[in-house]
């Protein structure tokens, strides 16, 4: 099959990467929350729980030289669908964690999983090099690929886009697995910003499940299907506030929400600091998670290193993309964008200078449209 023409798409506090994802937030939070003595048993069995592997493919070794920043982190979120045939997990979540030099302050940038995008590797879905969505690097390669292969595709592609020559990180979270910790607390309050129609979730034939608008309580199921969706995030419905995000933006935004909302529940039923609960919740997330850690150094010395990261330094941002429909192959498909030449487009390599040469501070401060609010 052949390639598309190219177009260049592109004390106990809330932890720093709460807004990436529950595993290493409760970590974080935990040892901020604990005596010396107990925080060092915690991370030693942190390490225990949390599989180590070279995503990246670099096989970085522990020099044993301090972690010095700045550090750019590829964080992938996968999504085993159990009803799909081809039984692929796919890259739902993709994003850049940005530490600056000092190691104290944080920015993620949320890439589009429909970003058009140049792919080197096509794998077996097309020819190669191809012009597709960014996620489907990640599982081109179909059943022919490792876990690691998968990654080091995607990661290739992320390079290419942003310039990121080499991420000095790298972080896989099953997305099934990301849910354990609300099984086990019972259930989560999620606030939804719409009356939700989960088209895909029908309870009859004809009939779409509906969650109705405002706070409620979910079970671990439901809040699967409310953190996997993003249809509902609709421009052309008029009740929806188009600022919470549309589509995959609209999917981001309450996938930060449920992270918040999931350690607010974590604090307050004692799973942060009563020693009896916090291994319980540790092994929860920490099953769900695969690491490449910076220069091959121990997830303790990780948090350790990062720990001067204050949730108030924190910034989570998106592309300026639009969403276009295209055809590929006689297909109708949805699209994010960047037009070349466009000012969103300048913008865009401006933010990917700015991971590269760490000075988010002054794109940020000229791109406060672009900032994601809580």
């Amino acid at each position: 099959m052949n390639k598309q023409g190219s177009r260049r798409a592109l004390a106990t506090r809330s932890p720093w990467w709460a807004k990436i994802m529950l595993g290493l937030g409760a970590i974080v939070m935990v040892v901020a929350g604990t005596t010396v003595v107990y925080a060092n048993v915690l991370l030693d069995s942190v390490d225990d729980a949390v599989e180590q592997a070279d995503l990246l493919g670099d096989g970085d070794e522990d020099t044993g030289e301090p972690i010095e920043g700045p550090l750019n982190l590829l964080i992938v979120g996968t999504d085993l669908r159990v009803n799909d045939s081809d039984g692929q997990d796919r890259a739902d979540t993709i994003m850049i964690l940005h530490i600056n030099k000092n190691l104290d302050k944080a920015t993620i940038v949320s890439i589009p999983r429909d970003l058009k995008v140049d792919i080197q590797d096509c794998g077996e879905i097309f020819e190669s090099p191809c012009t597709y969505k960014v996620n489907s690097a990640y599982n081109a390669g179909l059943d022919n690929w490792t876990r690691e292969e998968k990654f080091m595709n995607l990661a290739s592609t992320v390079s290419d886009l942003t310039g990121i020559e080499k991420f000095d990180g790298a972080a896989i979270l099953g997305f099934e697995g990301f849910l354990n910790a609300v099984k086990t607390f019972g259930g989560i309050e999620l606030c939804l910003p719409i009356d939700m129609y989960l088209e895909q979730q029908k309870l009859e034939e004809d009939t779409p499940r509906l969650f109705e608008k405002g706070c409620n309580e979910y079970n671990q199921q439901e809040a699967l299907w409310i953190v996997r969706e993003r249809y509902a995030y609709d421009a052309n419905n008029p009740d929806f506030d188009v600022e919470y995000g549309v589509g995959d933006y609209g999917r981001q935004h309450m996938q930060q929400h449920f992270i918040k909302q999931l350690m607010k529940k974590a604090d307050a039923e004692g799973y942060i600091t009563d020693p009896t609960k916090v291994s319980t919740l540790i092994s929860d997330v920490g099953s769900s998670l695969v690491l490449d850690t910076v220069g091959g150094k121990s997830i303790a010395d990780m948090v350790v290193a990062l720990r001067g990261i204050k949730p108030s330094t924190m910034e989570t941002v998106r592309l300026p993309t639009e969403t276009s429909i295209e055809y590929f192959s006689g297909k109708e498909e949805s699209y994010e964008t960047v037009l070349p030449g466009s000012e969103e487009e300048k913008v865009m390599d401006d933010l990917f200078d700015a991971l590269n040469n760490d000075s988010m501070d002054e794109w940020l401060a000229k791109n406060k449209d672009l900032i994601n609010s809580d």
